[in-house]
This record gives structure tokens, C-alpha cells and sequence, in this order.
């Protein structure tokens, strides 16, 4: 058994580079909505309710390749690492069918920024940021593919290194793009875009280059197998598991869509002000997202040993550190909200919701870091079903008429959206917590010895 020190330094060397990368890559949305944000309310507000849609829908492609990481930590962790490459190969073959679709449905979706009942100029304008951002979409699903593949052999420092590199490409651009510096034309909001998907492909030919190029140290990790067919069992294998991650993501990101919607029908100015609230929350998510890839990775190469006990304990060590890590940025936030809101937009009666909003936020980030983790651990194990139809009671069931009723009904605006979101990531927390710790994953078995 590891000792106590051991323990915590294989997870923080696991989950702090993963958590630069996540804020890394939540950079390229605080840029945009920030540098977007000084050209008015109306842009900030499109561009964020924009990115939340295009999220909405891409996520549940994502959700379905993110099972790539599950099974290269299990197939590592049993000792049969050339079927780790193998993996990566259909999660591959996955993307490409779901992104292909999805990018052609995000094209045809002008029509439903209007029919969500926003104002004619952020409907117009944030369909215009989404246009040129989801050109860099189908290089979206195969570099979160090599993503989770390299994350789940316990690889993370490559992806942090080639995201943080991203991220200065994306700022170059989004300044030169939308604001035309020189002789360059100004491209406003549709400059954000572009840059962002440049940075997106950038990503997606550095992760290419790093697993197969010549002397790869991947082939260890069945790097040359990639593209070496398809089993149809493990294809199968592989979306019975990641089908109710993509479909939970899915529903979850689809609600807080929905009440970023209501918030919309208060005013442009409220829901500027949700987005930048949002922005700030992203800060943590990114970061029990980071941790919750750790805990997917540990708990997933403990199951795949043999050693559920060593998974339990690796998987409740990341959730003691998320809710350690969520109470310090809970305490940043309810310190300074004005100068935090002050830094994405200029426009005063903006600041004044978004600050009021900041302390819930503080709040709601502590009880998602909870929910993000112990599903990370869940996931980790290969148990999906469950948490996607806790999602589906939490958040559309209870959490829509609930948001609803204290936004519009009690006419509590952005304020109300927040505290009904924080009483559904309450509830949504302690379930998840509940069924980790219960252990029924334990007796769950996804990899297989592919030549009996």
C-alpha cells in the first residue's frame, strides 16, 4: 500500500498539470469574452451565450470519446499497454463520425439563436462568432481524443505544455483579429472566433506530431497500432460506456444553456453579467476537472490491477483535495468580486449585477468541484449509467422548473438562476459522492484480454 506522502504526489503530479491545461484551454474563453467585453455589452453577452451553445452540443461528441481515457488506464493498469493505442485508434473513429455531424448541425443553427427569444443584435452577432469558432471543430474531437489517451497513461505534462502554447497563439490572434491593430483590419467578434480555431488546430497537430513521430516513446504505449482496424467488440465496449458520458454532458450543459436563456429574457445586461460570473466559475471547473482526470486515471489503473481498495482511496484523496482547492477560490472570490468582474467588462451597470452574483458563484464552485470529482472516480471504474440518469432528475426534472420559477416567477432575474443552479449541484454533489462511496463500481469489468 502507498504511503500517505506517496499517495498525494502521485496525485498532485498527476492532476496539477492537467489543471494548468483545463485553465489553459479556459483561457481562450476569459480572452475572448474579456477582449470581446470592450466592445460592448451586447457582443460580450453573444459571444458568451454563443460559446455555451456550441458547447451544448459538441459536448456529448466529447463525452463519448472522453471514455478513451477509462480504457487506457484500465488496459495499463492490467498490464496489456499496446492496447492502450488500440483505444486511442476507435475513440478516433468515433470523433471523426460525431464531429462531422456535429459541425454540420452547428452550421444550421442560426435560426435557433432567434427562436431562444434574445435580443435581434446578440442573436445576429453571436451566430457570427460561432460560424468561424466551429471551423476549428473537426480537429476538436480527435485532440481531446489524444488528449485522454496520453492523460491515461498517467502522461500529462505533454498536454499542458502543448495547451499553454495554444493559449498564447489564441491571445496573439484574438487581438490582432478583433481589433485590427495597424494597417489590419478589425474583425470584431468574428476575429475571436477565428482565433480560437486556429488554436484549436494548432493543438490538434502538435498532439499528431507528438505520438507519432519518428522514436515516439508512445510505441511503448501501442502508438503503431492506432490505425491498425477495428474490433467491433471493443467499438461496442467502448460506446456502451462513453453513450451515457456524451448523453449526461450532454443534458447537464444543455440545462445550464437553458438557464442562461432565462437569464437573457431579464435583460442583455443580466446575461452579460451571467457570463461573466460564468467565466469566473470556469476557473474552478477547469480545476475539478483537472483533479477529476486523476481520479479517472488512478481509479481506472487500480480497477484494471485488480485493486478496488487502492481505487476507493485514490478516488476520495482527489475529492479531499478539490474541496480543499474550491474553499481558497471561494475565499478569492467572495474577497474581490468588483475588481474580478471588472477585469472581462467596462460597462458599470454590468459589474454591478455580475459582483452581486460573484458570491454565489463562490458557493455553486465548491458543491461542482464535489460533483465533478467523485464523477471523475465513477468514471474512472466505468460507471456511467448512473450518474447520467442522476443528471437527467437533477437538472431537467427539478432543475429547469426550479430556475425558472426563481428567475422569472419570483422575479428573483440572474440572482434566482444562480440559487436554484446551486440547489441542483447540492443535490447532484452528494449523489454522486453517495454512489462512489457505496461501491457498486467495483464490480464492474470493461477490458478485456483480446485474444481470448
Amino acid at each position: 500500500m502507498l504511503r500517505l506522502n506517496d499517495k498525494w504526489k502521485e496525485i498532485v503530479t498527476l492532476a496539477l498539470p492537467v489543471v494548468i491545461s483545463k485553465l489553459s484551454f479556459t483561457a481562450m474563453g476569459l480572452v475572448d469574452t474579456a477582449m470581446v467585453g470592450r466592445l460592448g455589452a451586447s457582443e460580450q453577452a453573444a459571444v458568451g451565450i454563443a460559446t455555451t451553445f456550441m458547447f451544448t452540443l459538441y459536448v456529448f461528441g466529447l463525452g463519448i470519446v472522453g471514455a478513451v481515457n477509462t480504457f487506457v488506464a484500465q488496459s495499463h493498469g492490467a498490464g496489456r499497454p499496446q492496447e492502450c493505442g488500440v483505444a486511442l485508434g476507435h475513440s478516433l473513429v468515433i470523433g471523426t463520425s460525431i464531429g462531422a455531424l456535429t459541425l454540420v448541425v452547428l452550421l444550421l443553427s442560426a435560426p435557433v439563436f432567434h427562436w431562444a427569444g434574445l435580443s435581434a443584435p446578440v442573436a445576429e452577432i453571436g451566430y457570427d462568432y460561432l460560424f468561424w469558432r466551429v471551423m476549428g471543430l473537426p480537429g476538436v474531437f480527435w485532440y481531446w481524443s489524444y488528449n485522454g489517451y496520453l492523460e491515461g497513461i498517467g502522461e500529462t505534462r505533454t498536454p499542458m505544455r502543448i495547451t499553454l502554447a495554444a493559449n498564447l497563439i489564441n491571445i496573439v490572434g484574438d487581438y490582432t483579429l478583433i481589433f485590427g491593430p495597424g494597417p489590419l483590419p478589425a474583425l470584431g467578434v468574428e476575429g475571436a472566433g477565428m482565433a480560437t480555431a486556429l488554436s484549436n488546430l494548432f493543438m490538434l497537430g502538435c498532439f499528431v506530431w507528438v505520438v507519432h513521430r519518428p522514436r515516439s516513446p508512445y510505441r511503448a504505449f501501442g502508438s503503431k497500432l492506432v490505425f491498425s482496424g477495428i474490433r467491433r467488440r471493443l467499438l461496442g465496449r467502448m460506446l456502451k460506456v462513453g453513450f451515457p458520458m456524451g448523453i449526461q454532458f450532454f443534458l447537464e450543459v444543455g440545462a445550464f444553456l437553458v438557464f442562461s436563456v432565462m437569464v437573457g429574457w431579464v435583460s442583455d445586461a443580466a446575461l452579460a453579467a451571467h457570463q461573466v460570473a460564468l467565466r469566473l466559475w470556469s476557473v474552478s471547473f477547469m480545476t475539478a476537472w483537472g483533479i477529476s482526470v486523476a481520479a479517472t486515471t488512478l481509479v481506472g489503473r487500480h480497477q484494471g490491477e485488480g485493486r478496488s481498495d487502492a481505487a476507493y482511496q485514490a478516488g476520495m484523496s482527489t475529492v479531499y483535495l478539490a474541496v480543499g482547492i474550491a474553499v481558497v477560490i471561494g475565499g478569492i472570490y467572495t474577497l474581490i468580486p468588483e475588481p474580478l468582474t471588472a477585469l472581462f467588462t467596462d460597462v458599470d451597470e454590468v459589474i454591478g449585477i455580475a459582483s452581486g452574483l460573484v458570491y454565489l458563484c463562490a458557493l455553486n464552485q465548491f458543491l461542482d468541484c464535489v460533483n465533478i470529482v467523485a464523477y471523475g472516480a465513477l468514471k474512472g471504474a466505468g460507471d456511467t449509467r448512473w450518474p447520467m440518469w442522476t443528471v437527467v432528475l437533477t437538472n431537467w426534472v427539478a432543475g429547469v422548473p426550479l430556475v425558472y420559477a426563481l428567475t422569472i416567477g419570483a422575479g428573483l432575474g440572474a440572482a434566482g438562476a444562480w440559487a436554484g443552479m446551486g440547489i441542483v449541484l447540492g443535490v447532484q454533489a452528494g449523489l454522486m459522492l453517495v454512489r462512489f462511496r457505496g461501491g457498486r463500481w467495483r464490480e464492474i469489468k470493461i477490458v478485456e484480454d483480446p485474444t481470448t
